[in-house]
């Protein structure tokens, strides 16, 4: 009898179940009800634009338009009723994506373990809690890292058809993120290892590389067109730029606290499941010295230099970091396959390990999660603040659904002339509230204020002490609607103002 045939079937409904549970648990945090914000917000604006000319927009455009591009398709098929809708649409779209991930995570696992044991890795991919949090966001990375380490698993199948597929993905991996560039150098290096000067690069590289640029040239002039600059040669070459000049002038401590940024959040995204096993499994790693862990190196090394940048530019944020996870994947299965020698029942502990995965995850993801109850409250004041200001002060999170709160509901629409309606004012100028309306007065028409410790002291005043204020009129109490976070939001008039404070400087 053939033991093979006898387990594939079995791998086969495991790793069904691991995408499955993946999905679910995806699901099971969607922020129903909730709009985009932020860089999801952008990225939305922009399809839905192209989605309304039919074209790409002449306005404006983000700097890296692959992924809204990629939305605006689903947009223009999917029949849907409301702004808020399309919002989740984007959302579900990243969530399908993220969990897709698992299958070329799987496939460059084999190239070096056993079905079972890859089965590991691609739980450690699907279950990681930042990864869960990253795709409820509706932004960029599913797709970058899903196109990115795709591109390197066909790679990896060295026919010269897989290797031109190999550079097409590649092509549209920088189109949705500039540091897909970067992939590009890193098959070059590949292909040249390999093949060194022979034929292929004739019957292969050559054909390869020009389809990558046929690809990346209309869009790179269409940003050029649009925005003054490619965003990806120009990007890549003022980020060298920035960098040596820095040296020049001899700021060499810029660069030693992007190392040390670098360190500290390479750290922090191994927990809590790739601490057990990348520390050990990367010692492994090393002393598994072939053509293939060769390449996983070149590809590390290559692919860090621009999470390196960002660090040194002091862009503090984990998801840099993020289109590695499938290489920490990988090398975190030598500790398993070190530490699975130890047992008899492998099959056993394998299960008990994804177990393990997946408890550790959701338990991090449970500690870490944002209070979705108050997500719902800020998102309704959000429009009561949108109905009543023009311009706010900002605050590092009431206002953060201030863009979509702005949206009309009815579909499709254009809203470049009903964006950033209401301003926010930036505090950190001023010392005093008196200093900063009169400093700001063009632009502010009211104050909104809560007891959070990130605001300016004068304004948590405001929140704790509103007799003291005969200039400020509250308009909303959030705490009057039975709302378990408490807002004010206060008008100011001006004339009272002046007149209390005539001494200060307009």
């Amino acid at each position: 009898m053939n033991l093979n045939k006898i387990s594939k079937p079995k791998i086969k409904i495991s790793f069904l179940i691991i995408f499955a549970a993946s999905i679910g648990i995806r699901f099971f945090y969607f922020p129903y009800g909730l709009p985009l914000t932020i860089d999801g917000m952008d990225n939305f604006t922009y399809a839905t634009a192209i989605n309304y000319y039919g074209h790409l927009p002449t306005e404006w455009s983000p700097p890296n338009n692959g992924w809204p591009i990629f939305v605006s398709f689903w947009f223009s098929i999917v029949n849907l009723n409301n702004t808020i809708q399309y919002m989740q649409l984007q959302i579900i779209i990243s969530v399908i994506l993220s969990s897709l991930i698992m299958i070329p995570v799987y496939f460059l696992c084999k190239k070096f373990f056993d079905e079972k044991i890859s089965l590991v890795g691609a739980a450690l991919f699907a279950f990681d809690p930042r990864i869960i949090q990253n795709s409820l966001l509706g932004i960029t990375e599913p797709l970058f890292i899903l196109l990115g380490i795709s591109s390197l698993v066909i790679f990896l199948r060295y026919d010269r058809r897989s290797i031109i597929v190999s550079f097409i993905l590649a092509s549209f991996c920088t189109i949705v993120r500039s540091e897909g560039i970067f992939l590009f150098f890193t098959l070059t290096i590949l292909f040249f290892i390999r093949y060194r000067f022979s034929r292929e690069i004739l019957k292969t590289y050559l054909p390869s590389i020009l389809i990558f640029f046929i690809m990346l040239i209309p869009i790179m002039n269409y940003r050029i067109e649009v925005t003054g600059y490619d965003g990806i040669f120009q990007r890549a070459a003022f980020g060298t730029g920035q960098i040596l000049s820095n040296s020049d002038r001899g700021a060499s401590d810029g660069i030693v606290k992007g190392i040390e940024l670098f360190t500290k959040y390479l750290g922090w995204v191994m927990i809590p499941n790739f601490l057990v096993f990348v520390p050990f499994g990367f010692i492994q790693f090393l002393r598994t010295r072939t053509k293939e862990t060769n390449f996983i190196i070149i590809f590390l090394i290559l692919s860090s230099l621009p999470i390196l940048y960002a660090y040194i530019v002091e862009a503090q944020d984990t998801r840099y970091f993020y289109f590695l996870y499938p290489i920490f994947s990988l090398i975190s299965l030598f500790a398993v396959k070190t530490y699975l020698g130890k047992f008899s029942k492998k099959d056993f502990v394998i299960s008990l390990i994804i177990i393990g995965i997946v408890a550790g995850s959701v338990t991090f993801y449970e500690y870490k999660k944002v209070d979705y109850e108050k997500e719902l409250e800020l998102n309704d004041i959000a429009k009561i603040a949108a109905k009543t200001a023009s311009g706010l002060n900002f605050h590092p999170s009431e206002t953060r659904y201030i863009r979509a709160a702005e949206l009309p509901t009815e579909w499709p629409f254009l809203f470049y002339d009903k964006m950033h309606k209401i301003k926010s004012v930036p505090t950190s100028n001023y010392e005093d509230l008196e200093r900063f309306i009169a400093g700001s007065r063009n632009n502010l028409t009211h104050l909104i204020v809560d007891d959070d410790p990130r605001l300016p002291e004068f304004l948590q005043n405001v929140y704790y002490n509103e007799d003291k204020y005969e200039y400020l009129n509250k308009v909303f109490d959030s705490s009057e609607i039975g709302f378990k976070h408490n807002v004010k939001i206060f008008s100011i008039d001006f004339q009272k103002f002046d007149a209390a404070n005539n001494p200060i400087q307009k």
